[in-house]
């Protein structure tokens, strides 16, 4: 029964992500900068879609950066870091994704 509604529910997040993602990328549409735009669509994307670890169970992921909100509220900015580090390295993915597409593209 657990196992159907952990399902259920990140089939929920997902879709309700993509949601967000494309009225994002519908909003970011207007700046005449790509690399901007790019990058206003890539935090966004990184911060719905990114998974980690839900509390002690490695076998339970939830959203980073709920896990980030709720270890800061509930344990303090010294302890609540594991969503954060999650967070930092995906952004920084992105970023050399980004940066290797505007690279390729500009040759």
């Amino acid at each position: 029964m657990f196992e159907t509604q952990y399902v259920l529910a990140w089939l929920v997040y997902c879709s309700s992500g993509s949601a967000c993602c494309f009225i994002w990328w519908r909003m970011t549409s207007h700046i005449s900068h790509r690399g901007w735009r790019d990058l206003a669509r890539g935090f966004v994307v990184v911060f719905i879609f990114t998974p980690w670890y839900a509390g002690d169970s490695p076998e339970v992921f939830a959203p980073a950066i709920v896990v980030l909100l709720m270890d800061l509220l509930l344990e303090g900015a010294k302890a609540g870091m594991k969503g954060g580090i999650a967070l930092l390295f995906s952004s920084f993915a992105m970023l050399v994704i980004l940066t290797l597409r505007a690279i390729l593209l500009r040759k």
